[in-house]
């Protein structure tokens, strides 16, 4: 499945849920609580089982957050890789 049938996917999902009652902020807010929860999942000396499910509701609620406002993530992806890759090292050592 692509990212962006994935976002629209998930977004009916929450849609059907009755969850889109939210603001963007707090649309991002709920993605830095996904980010929390996979650093939870690190804390060991490897991460657990579970850092797998965390990573894939980070995507997902991105994915809900993009479909919700109207944006093409498979192209702002693309367009994003393009972009670092023009950018180079900038100076880094690799």
């Amino acid at each position: 499945m692509q990212i962006n049938e994935i976002a629209e996917k998930q977004f009916d999902w929450v849609e059907r849920m009755g969850w889109h009652n939210k603001t963007v902020l707090e649309a991002l807010a709920l993605v830095a609580s996904e980010v929390g929860e996979a650093v939870n999942e690190c804390r060991g000396e490897a991460p657990t089982q579970e850092f797998g499910t965390e990573l894939a509701d980070i995507i997902l609620r991105v994915a809900d957050l993009a479909h919700w406002q109207g944006i093409d993530l498979s192209a702002m992806i693309a367009a994003k890789m393009e972009l670092n890759e023009a950018r180079g090292t900038r100076g880094r050592r690799i």
